[in-house]
């Protein structure tokens, strides 16, 4: 059996599609270690993988294999082992978690690390299954490949790395880069490692924004029951709108030279637009037919002051601050809620129906466009970047507060440019071939456009914003061709007048009420049962740390707590509960497996313990208040409607 059959034999143990994919590019001529210096050529291949390459296994000045690609060294030639070892020691902070490899060559860079970071998780990233494959017919790697330790993205698309990302401890991540192969083969090797930053960025920012605005979620769900009860769903107008032109409207700088444009556009598209520059677009005489707003703070709902609609419809997540829903003339559809909390409540009143959720309202507002079955979409201050050094079109109710602060001293722009001088910008590419100032934060919305468009590759989408930045997947439009498109205002308010009948038919139904009460009285009660059991964790986590301290045996303190551990996984409403705790549960899941002391694990313990008792009994006085307002509004006969 050759030396690349025992390898992949070695590898379908721990990964067995990584196996398959290798099996399926093994390498004519990759050579065996045993059959002295060779070169092997590679077949005629894809531009910018190494089965395109002139590629050579060659013995080192040491006499262990080193590979050359076009003639350029991937390891080193003297002494291929010890390179690695000295660029394992440079490169990975011994406090890493995980540790992400990114190119593979022959491996001695994931030896290295495997050797000086055993009990640390890896993950190797190799997109060219075909140089994989030399790499396991030049050496033998089966010790490696065996290991379970080691996880495998071979010649895969970077749309498997989340998963695998899924599988290590991520709070402190260490890179691995075989420099020489990603300056050969950049192409290649981008997408993968864009794609591990955006989901690192993503979790950072997922875990930041919980802690700031978890609480505020939950509060403002408990305090919009009767919306919840009363509003329809989106899901109720999916298609409704098929084959029309949708123009997402976002509230970017660029939005300024498109206004003029909105009435004619107004024609030719469905108008779907976010809160933020709806001010903006009434004053240019459009009233958007949809109206995104998912933000949970006061401000937000300070955008849709003096904006009454006429015809429009308002679509809302659950956990939208309250005030939206004081306004008692629109009309209102809801999404479902995106936290546990809400999805239990949709248990009992109903789907409201998904969109999209990237992190801002323009990601759900253009989910909105195409679930409506809008073709093909257009979008409007996109900018997702800072043109000009602003943050927001003229008209917004930001750039209304700067004029109301602005003096002779302090004039407007010193306001806008002071909004984004400090949050760490950097340039990044424009649609138009320029440069545009960005943040992290919007290239995580760029990152999930991009997504979204590789995985629809058949959805037509162009930007009418060419100084944003650049989305790959949705080019610049030219705007005589937007303006040349046929009207077809009469088949978008045939459609609207379809929306606002399902609005009446589905409000004011006493059932959904009845049954979302009953939800939130065994919610409530769930919740009180996690409140005890949190406690009687708390009290036992601290009895095994006075157990450990005393040397003594903890072998029936430990039962106790997995008793508990057991009751409060059969109940439903852990999930509610844990929502809060995610930031506890994070810092100690982060760290991944990496031995603790005992009166540490006790110490962890009686953390999480902490948490669930304190979100279970903070929520509970929620959701018991949220029950009563309802009680109170149901028996009432003139109880306000939120959506008419």
């Amino acid at each position: 059996m050759s030396c690349l059959q025992e390898n992949l034999r070695a590898l379908a143990e721990v990964d067995p599609a990584a196996a398959e994919a290798l099996a399926a590019a093994q390498a004519p001529g990759a050579r065996d270690p045993a059959s002295g210096p060779a070169a092997a050529s590679g077949p005629a291949g894809a531009p910018g993988t190494a089965a395109a390459s002139a590629i050579r296994v060659i013995d080192s000045a040491a006499g262990t294999p080193t590979l050359q690609l076009d003639g350029v060294y991937v390891h080193g030639r003297y002494a291929p082992d010890r390179d690695a070892d000295a660029q394992v020691r440079h490169d990975v902070d011994p406090s890493a978690t995980a540790i992400i490899v990114i190119g593979f060559g022959l491996g001695y860079a994931v030896e290295a690390a495997r050797r000086a970071f055993p009990s640390v998780p890896m993950l190797v990233v190799e997109p060219d299954a075909w140089l994989l494959a030399v790499a396991l017919g030049a050496r033998d790697l089966r010790r490696l490949l065996a290991d379970p330790g080691v996880h495998w993205c071979a010649g895969a698309e970077p749309e498997r790395l989340p998963a695998l990302l899924e599988l290590l401890p991520t709070a402190r991540p260490a890179f691995l880069r075989l420099r020489p192969l990603l300056r050969l083969r950049p192409g290649a090797y981008r997408p993968f490692e864009e794609t591990i930053q955006s989901w690192l960025l993503r979790r950072d920012i997922n875990v930041n924004t919980l802690n700031r605005f978890g609480r505020l979620w939950v509060r403002n769900l408990c305090r919009n029951m009767l919306p919840m009860a009363r509003c329809a769903g989106v899901g109720s107008l999916q298609g409704l709108f098929q084959g029309i032109p949708a123009l997402v409207v976002a509230g970017g700088p660029s939005l300024d030279s498109i206004l003029p444009s909105l009435p004619a556009l107004r024609e030719r598209m469905l108008v779907v637009s976010v809160n933020t520059p709806l001010r903006a677009v009434r004053a240019s005489g459009v009233e958007p037919d949809f109206t995104v707003v998912v933000d949970p703070q006061f401000w937000a709902s300070r955008a849709l002051d003096w904006t009454l609609a006429r015809d429009g419809v308002l679509v809302a997540e659950p956990s939208t601050c309250p005030r939206v829903f004081r306004k008692a003339s629109e009309r209102f559809f809801l999404c479902s809620s995106l936290f546990p909390l809400g999805e239990k409540l949709e248990e009992a009143v109903g789907q409201k129906g998904h969109l999209g959720a990237g992190g801002s309202v323009s990601t759900s507002a253009w989910d909105l466009a195409r679930f409506l079955g809008a073709r093909p979409l257009y979008a409007a201050g996109l900018d997702l970047g800072f043109p000009g050094m602003r943050a927001h079109c003229r008209g917004s109710y930001a750039q209304s507060l700067w004029s109301i602060e602005a003096g002779r001293l302090s004039p407007l722009e010193a306001s806008a440019f002071r909004s984004v001088r400090d949050i760490g910008l950097f340039p990044a590419r424009s649609t138009d071939g320029g440069v545009t100032p960005t943040d992290r934060r919007m290239l995580l919305y760029k990152w999930w456009f991009e997504n979204q468009l590789r995985i629809d590759p058949g959805l037509q989408c162009r930007t009418l914003s060419p100084r944003g930045v650049e989305i790959r997947g949705m080019p610049a439009a030219d705007p005589r061709e937007v303006l040349s498109l046929p009207v077809v205002r009469p088949r978008i308010d045939q459609a609207m007048e379809r929306v606002r009948r399902i609005h009446d038919d589905g409000a004011r139904r006493d059932s959904t009420r009845q049954g979302l009460r009953l939800a939130l009285a065994e919610l409530a009660g769930q919740l009180a049962d996690l409140e005890t059991l949190g406690a009687r964790g708390i009290a036992g986590s601290r009895r095994l740390s006075a157990l450990l301290a005393r040397r003594q045996d903890p072998a029936a303190c430990v039962a106790e707590l997995d008793g508990i551990d057991q009751a409060i996984l059969r109940l439903p409403a852990r999930s509610v509960a844990g929502f809060l705790v995610q930031s506890v549960i994070h810092g100690i899941v982060g760290e991944g497996e990496k031995p603790a002391a005992g009166q540490e694990v006790a110490a962890r313990s009686e953390a999480i313990y902490a948490g669930i008792a304190e979100s279970s009994r903070w929520q509970r006085v929620l959701i018991q208040r949220a029950a009563r307002e309802l009680e109170i509004d149901t028996a009432s006969p003139s109880g306000t409607d939120p959506g008419r």
